[in-house]
């Protein structure tokens, strides 16, 4: 395996710790396309390792859907309501985000040792980032109180997802990823029109102030 693969996971690693602590839904965004570029740079330097075409096409779909098209689409549609608003309450503070999510990286890469799972192109440091991705993604959503950082934090975790099924296949068949593609597009849209709706409605996208919609 190339360092390029290794310092590329890296990257996608930080850039979920930048998700944790940030506070303004613009960054938020932002930071979730920046990880999904570093991702479709491991899907491309992927391809010129192992002359896949397959993955060629992927680390393409990743940059154009992922990198691009979504975080456009949710800045269009919360543009008007919170996306330069910052995060003010929230469940888990920063310097409480940041330790326990160290000790979930950390879980993420003992996992790794421990699967008996058969790799292809990608190695075990790879793996321990993609599940390492997968849970950091799921506390985000969790941590989180607004809706707008909920979505990103559920984004994470299917980018963690993508990169696990690098590991484990060097991706999945085409068909199976554009599934996968389309999928997380119109489930990005719809949370997007959601969260425009519920600001509307509520005057704030804390998710908390749901329980002032009962009756």
């Amino acid at each position: 395996m190339d360092l390029t693969e290794y310092v590329l996971a890296g990257v996608v690693l930080l850039a979920t710790f930048w998700l944790l602590i940030a506070r303004r839904i613009r960054a938020a965004v932002n930071g979730y396309s920046f990880q999904s570029w570093a991702l479709a740079a491991v899907c491309l330097v992927t391809f010129l390792q192992s002359g896949r075409w397959h993955l060629l096409v992927m680390a393409l779909s990743t940059a154009a859907i992922k990198a691009l098209l979504i975080p456009a689409v949710l800045r269009r549609l919360v543009r008007e309501t919170v996306y330069d608003r910052r995060e003010t309450r929230y469940y888990v503070g920063v310097p409480s985000a940041l330790l326990l999510g160290t000790g979930l990286s950390v879980a993420g890469f003992v996992v790794a040792r421990q699967l008996p799972l058969v790799r292809d192109l990608l190695g075990e440091p790879v793996l321990g980032v993609s599940i390492a991705v997968v849970l950091l993604g799921f506390f985000i959503a969790l941590a989180r109180r607004d809706a707008a950082m909920q979505l990103t934090g559920l984004l994470v975790a299917e980018n963690g997802l993508l990169l696990l099924g690098l590991v484990l296949g060097a991706g999945l068949p085409m068909l199976v990823d554009f599934a996968l593609f389309l999928d997380v597009l119109v489930g990005a849209v719809v949370m997007g029109f959601l969260i425009a709706r519920m600001h509307e409605t509520v005057g704030s996208t804390d998710t908390s102030e749901l329980t002032r919609l009962r009756g």
